[in-house]
């Protein structure tokens, strides 16, 4: 939980501007809404962050760099990255560079990408069915959706789950981002982070309202609490809508 806290520090010293207003994402525009026409499954939602929880609580040490595992389910790959827990994922946190990936052609959050360098080298694409699910939390959410990326270059089916994740890039794919439900509580102060010129992509979905939209994180960061980053704290507010 102390790296937690850091990182809420660390998003309020990023976001010293005091509001965002991220670009939309025009790939994954599907409109807007609530919970009674919310385009993905509700239950879909809390058991990848059910995954997520899981890994913090079981799924690697934190003196990994990187903590991931890969499952199979009924024809459908999922891969679920950790999110920050150690000194060495602070780093990665905080290494804002902007650095040009060759494969996607975009640029990326420079430590973000090395540590989804890490984590790809530890998989076995041939392994991977022709569907990939990818979640994870805060540097977890950041990682997926960088290996998502990579993924759907490769003609994966790809879905993305991140949770109170921050961003990763200026920039979107020019061939189209592969489907990101973006889940956040609007009182988390990670997802304002990194500030300009990096933007969201994905479908914004309220983890309180399950309200939904292009919406990329609108308000001030006065107004958002550190604690409210914990995964579990995700959890608890998706399954109160059951």
């Amino acid at each position: 939980m102390k790296w937690m806290r850091f990182i809420a520090i660390m998003a309020i010293i990023l976001s010293l501007n005091g509001c965002a207003k991220s670009k939309v994402d025009q790939n994954n525009d599907l409109g807007s809404g609530d919970k009674s026409n919310l385009p993905v499954s509700l239950d879909l939602l809390i058991e990848h962050a059910e995954y997520c929880k899981t890994i913090y609580d079981g799924g690697g040490s934190e003196k990994d760099n990187v903590a991931f595992e890969v499952k199979q389910d009924n024809g459908i790959s999922i891969i679920v990255i950790r999110g920050t827990a150690n000194a060495e994922n602070v780093q990665s946190d905080i290494d804002v560079r902007l650095v040009t990936d060759d494969d996607l052609g975009i640029l990326l959050h420079k430590g973000f990408r090395d540590a989804s360098v890490t984590v790809m080298s530890g998989i076995n694409e041939s392994s991977l069915e022709k569907t990939v699910h990818v979640t994870g939390h805060s540097l977890g959410g950041a990682i997926a959706q960088i290996i998502g990326m990579w993924l759907h270059r490769k003609d994966h089916n790809v879905q993305i789950f991140s949770y109170g994740s921050p961003k990763v890039s200026s920039q979107v794919l020019s061939s189209g981002q592969p489907t990101h439900w973006r889940v956040v509580r609007r009182s988390d102060p990670i997802p304002f982070t990194p500030m300009w010129p990096y933007a969201h992509t994905g479908l914004f979905i309220d983890s309180v309202s399950l309200d939904w939209g292009p919406d990329n994180d609108n308000g001030l960061i006065s107004k958002t609490d550190g604690l409210d980053h914990a995964i579990a704290k995700y959890v608890e507010t998706l399954k109160a809508n059951k």
